[in-house]
This record gives C-alpha cells, sequence and structure tokens, in this order.
C-alpha cells in the first residue's frame, strides 16, 4: 500500500479500502490552516489577513460586503465556532450558520454548503420596523448596526428580516445580531467568520451600492431566498460554475411550526373585540332603531365595557416585551415604524374611548352632553379602527404571503365585527337588570335578530377566508403557502379543528337558535329573558376563544422566509 512517502501513481487500480486510506494521508484545510498559525508570535495575524479585508474605507456610493466563494465552502462551521465564542454569545444564539443546497442530477449530483449572516442590507427592514430606533446604518461602512442598549426587546425585527438574522436573547431580554465584527475592522483586522475559515472562503469587499439596486432587479441572489428586491442585500454570493436549475435547500420540504408570541394574539384579538364594540354601539345609537332610552340606559354600560377590554388589550401587548420598562420609547420610530403608528393610534383610542365614557355617563343626568358624547364615541371609533388598519400594516409589511394585505385585513375587520356584534348585544341585555323600562323581547326585536344574521355572515365569511389556505395543497409547488395549509392539516390540525368547532358552534349554529321560532314563544311576549341571555353570554364566549385560537394560528402557521438550507449537523 503507498504511504505518503510514495504517492500512488495515476491509473493504478486500489481497492476502496485502499483508496480511503490514501485520501487520509492528505493534509485537510484545517491541518494547513494550523501549520500557518504553528510559528505565529503575533496573536491578530493581520499580515496574514490582510488581503481578506480591503486596505481602504468605502468611497462614497459604497459600503462593506460579504463576499463568499462556494466553491471553497466546505460547510465545516469554523465560522459558526468563531463567531459564537469571539461575541460572547449565549447556546440559543447563532449570528452565522451553515446551511447545504442539495440538486443535479444522478450521474451528476451536486451538494453546496452555504455559510451565511447578516446581509448589511442597503434598505434594511429591521432598521425601517423597529419602534425606538435600535438600529443604525453606519454612513461610512454601511455596516447595520444594532443598539443593545436601546432594544425593547419587541422581536418586531425578527418579523421585519426575510433572511431570520436577529436573534432574541429571552435571558438579556433584547434582540442581537452580526454586526461584521466593525470593532475589528476599524483596526485593520479580519471579521471573527472571515479569519477563522480555513479556506478563506468568506472576505470583506467593498460593494457599489448602485450596482446592487441594479442586480436586485434579476432577482438573483441564492436558490429560494427570498427576493433581494426586499431590502437589497449586500452580500455576494460568487460560483466560478453555474448551479444547477433544481438545487434546493435540504429544509426545503418540511414545514415548521412557528412561535405563538400569546401575548400578540390577546391584545389583537381584545383590541379588536374593543374597536368593533364601539363601533358596533355607534352604529347602533346613531341608526334608525335609536332611541332615548338606549342613550341614557344601555350606551354607559357599553362605553366602560368598551373601555376596560380596549385597556386590557393595550396593556397585554406589553407582556410581549422583553424589557417593558423601557416601552416609553416604542413611539421614537414613528417616522418609518408601523408598530410605532399603532401604539400612537390605539393610545389615541384609549384616551378617546375614556372621554366618552366619561362624557355618556355625565349624560345621563345632563343632557346637553350627548352631543359631546357622541362626538366622542364618533373619535373613538375612528381612532380604534386606525389603530387596526396600523395591525393590520405591521404583520403586511413582513412580506409574508400567509400575513398579505387582504388575507391580513379581512381577518382584523371580520375579528372586530365577530366579536362587536356579540358584545353588543349581551350589554344590552346585560342592561336590561338595571333598568325596568327595557326589556329583552323588545330589544330583540328592534336590533337583535338583525345582528344575529349579520353575525352569521360575517362568521361564515370568516371561517370560508381560513378556509381558503387548504386550497394550496393542491399547487405542485412547495410554497410558503402550502407550508402553512400543511402545517394546518398536520401538527396543528387538532388546534384548527378546535377552531373551527367555536367558530360554527359560536356563531352559527347559537345565533340560530335565537331565531328560531321556538325561541322567539319562549316568553310569555317572546323571548324569555333568562334564555336568550344565557345563549348570547354562550355565543360571546364561544366567539372569543374561537378567535384567540384563530391567532393563535395566525402566528403558529406562518412559515417564515430565511436563507436557504438546513443547519448541517
Amino acid at each position: 500500500m503507498a504511504t505518503i512517502e510514495e504517492p500512488i501513481r495515476i491509473g493504478e487500480s486500489l481497492s476502496l479500502v485502499d483508496r480511503l486510506l490514501d485520501e487520509q494521508q492528505h493534509i485537510t484545510a484545517a491541518e494547513r490552516f494550523a501549520q500557518c498559525h504553528v510559528d505565529a508570535s503575533d496573536p491578530l495575524l493581520s499580515p496574514y489577513y490582510q488581503d481578506l479585508i480591503p486596505l481602504s474605507k468605502p468611497l462614497p456610493g459604497e459600503q462593506y460586503a460579504f463576499e463568499v466563494d462556494l466553491d471553497i465552502c466546505s460547510g465545516c462551521k469554523s465560522c459558526v465556532v468563531a463567531c459564537h465564542n469571539l461575541n460572547g454569545l449565549d447556546s440559543a444564539e447563532q449570528w452565522r450558520s451553515v446551511g447545504l443546497l442539495h440538486g443535479g442530477s444522478e450521474q451528476l449530483p451536486v451538494l453546496q454548503h452555504v455559510t451565511t449572516a447578516c446581509h448589511h442590507c442597503i434598505d434594511p427592514a429591521c432598521l425601517s420596523g423597529c419602534p425606538v430606533m435600535a438600529y443604525d446604518k453606519d454612513p461610512v461602512t454601511g455596516i447595520v448596526r444594532h443598539l443593545d442598549d436601546q432594544c425593547i426587546g419587541c422581536q418586531y425585527c425578527v418579523f421585519m428580516c426575510p433572511y431570520d438574522v436577529p436573534q432574541y436573547d429571552p435571558a438579556k431580554g433584547i434582540v442581537r445580531k452580526c454586526d461584521m465584527c466593525q470593532d475589528r475592522l476599524a483596526v485593520g483586522e479580519a471579521p471573527a467568520c472571515v479569519q477563522s475559515c480555513p479556506n478563506q472562503a468568506i472576505q470583506i469587499r467593498t460593494v457599489s451600492v448602485e450596482s446592487v439596486i441594479e442586480e436586485s432587479e434579476s432577482n438573483q441572489f441564492l436558490p429560494t431566498a427570498p427576493e433581494p428586491g426586499i431590502t437589497l442585500p449586500t452580500t455576494v454570493y460568487k460560483c466560478s460554475k453555474p448551479l444547477p436549475r433544481n438545487l434546493l435547500p435540504a429544509d426545503y420540504f418540511s414545514a415548521n411550526r412557528q412561535h405563538s408570541h400569546l401575548a400578540l394574539v390577546f391584545m389583537l384579538v381584545l383590541t379588536q373585540l374593543s374597536v368593533g364594540a364601539f363601533v358596533v354601539g355607534q352604529a347602533l345609537v346613531s341608526g334608525p332603531w335609536a332611541d332615548p332610552l338606549m342613550l341614557t340606559t344601555i350606551r354607559p354600560t357599553y362605553a366602560i365595557a368598551g373601555l376596560v377590554v380596549g385597556l386590557v388589550g393595550i396593556h397585554a401587548a406589553v407582556l410581549h416585551l422583553g424589557r417593558p420598562l423601557y416601552a416609553f420609547r416604542a413611539l421614537l420610530g414613528l417616522r418609518t415604524s408601523w408598530l410605532s403608528r399603532e401604539i400612537l393610534a390605539f393610545g389615541v383610542f384609549a384616551a378617546f374611548a375614556l372621554s366618552n365614557a366619561t362624557a355618556v355617563w355625565l349624560a345621563k343626568d345632563q343632557p346637553n352632553l350627548v352631543p359631546l358624547a357622541d362626538g366622542l364615541g364618533l373619535m373613538t371609533a375612528l381612532s380604534g379602527v386606525a389603530g387596526v388598519l396600523c395591525s393590520v400594516m405591521i404583520y403586511v409589511k413582513t412580506h409574508r404571503p400567509f400575513w398579505s394585505g387582504h388575507r391580513t385585513g379581512m381577518k382584523f375587520s371580520l375579528t372586530c365585527v365577530v366579536l362587536g356584534l356579540p358584545i353588543a348585544l349581551l350589554v344590552s341585555l346585560a342592561a336590561c337588570y338595571w333598568s325596568r323600562d327595557l326589556e329583552v323581547p323588545s330589544i330583540m326585536q328592534n336590533y337583535g335578530q338583525s345582528l344575529c344574521r349579520w353575525l352569521m355572515a360575517a362568521v361564515a365569511t370568516k371561517l370560508a377566508l381560513e378556509g381558503s389556505v387548504l386550497l394550496w395543497l393542491r399547487q405542485r409547488r412547495f410554497t410558503p403557502l402550502k407550508r402553512t395549509a400543511l402545517l394546518l392539516t398536520g401538527e396543528l390540525s387538532m388546534t384548527n379543528l378546535l377552531r373551527y368547532f367555536f367558530g360554527i358552534m359560536g356563531g352559527l349554529l347559537l345565533p340560530l337558535v335565537l331565531l328560531s321560532d321556538k325561541a322567539i314563544a319562549a316568553g310569555a311576549d317572546g323571548y324569555q329573558p333568562l334564555f336568550v341571555g344565557f345563549i348570547v353570554l354562550l355565543i360571546a364566549v364561544l366567539l372569543l376563544i374561537g378567535e384567540i385560537i384563530e391567532r393563535y394560528l395566525f402566528f403558529a402557521a406562518s412559515v417564515a422566509p430565511k436563507m436557504p438550507g438546513a443547519a448541517c449537523v
């Protein structure tokens, strides 16, 4: 058998075992890397790495960028380990990852390792979405930096980034990410990932901002990666040979459940319930069925109930923050962040709701305050609608297909209607117990039956909308919406069935009971009060549970975009 002193001659026939043993005699990339360091006295080794970083700072119209040579990336994860150790990351944090792409043909299969980190985009979504301005982009180097002290841990940048770059650290309560080791670059030292790569597959180069924008038009970044036109990433992936057209990530056919964000679930549902209640209440007060008795008896209870639910929903959002004591900073990003705009809109909504509840309560004894109460009620409803619109835009701006504009807008709007209608009827019935002038049969005949019909139509529309995503199961392509459909029929199938159960029971069957002839004939004058009150209460509870489950699925089944390739283990 040949040894390292006696290399095997070309053409010599070898067994498989001999061939493997021969391969082990050749020096590996890691060994070559170690030999370069064995006699080094300078721990920085800047002369050895000076060709891996630019010798001068970027010129105007340029910025720093990672350059990855796919031909020589071996997937050894030295860059991952170096980044983790140098930056002192926690065990769950990972600022740089290595994935795997595979494709080609049976005759010529292709396995391609891909190392990826923050792309330091020209138009970073994390920066524009942050409500507290915890990101900035260096005007000279173009590096996108995260300001840890400024962060409140809202995690909205995690939603906004299409490349899954920001990493939330629950222990610290903040988000962190790669900053291209800017402190090392400032003194002429290569970043940790660049310096640790044994094959020199990662380098720092300067790129032209204009050329990045032009190249994004062709949508050529990396196979199956999110479209570069969203944020204009600057990382350059180069390869000497064309990649196969069927190159796919190793995890391409997987559908992973996402974080449920329970605090946001309750915040969205309760604020939309409150807005829906005020909108429906305003319609009842100004509609053809309005009468002075409604203004003096039902409206105060209605205004206070809507205010309490709205305040609970607004405060539930604080539980989502990693650093809730710094929530006051959330309006700093008002110019670019829809999250800041949502917080402002619901703050105005809460102020109008409180003023409206006070005016309505005082108007019972002072009729001259009724016009003021009407105006405040209208402003409460309008500001609430503005808040819901901001909530819609928060998720639309993430560019996730499951959170598209029409889908999210209809879901949030219909939640307002689906929860606002039964709450309006329930509060009206509850007011009957404090007033001898109000009667359940008259409420049901005046507008209760109409509310039940509208409720059934809204619930049926919403359930059909939610079920429409399952049509993507018929698609041949494994799109994000197909992954969502697979989650809803697989891992989340029982939760999805519960959502339909509560929706159908509370929004279709029980309202139908109230519209039946037997329910109308239950009392002496039609509609037995206790029976109607119990059914309406049951409707409200079931629909509330159903909407909470739907909003849970809204987060858990939304497939997050990311760079292609599963982590290599």
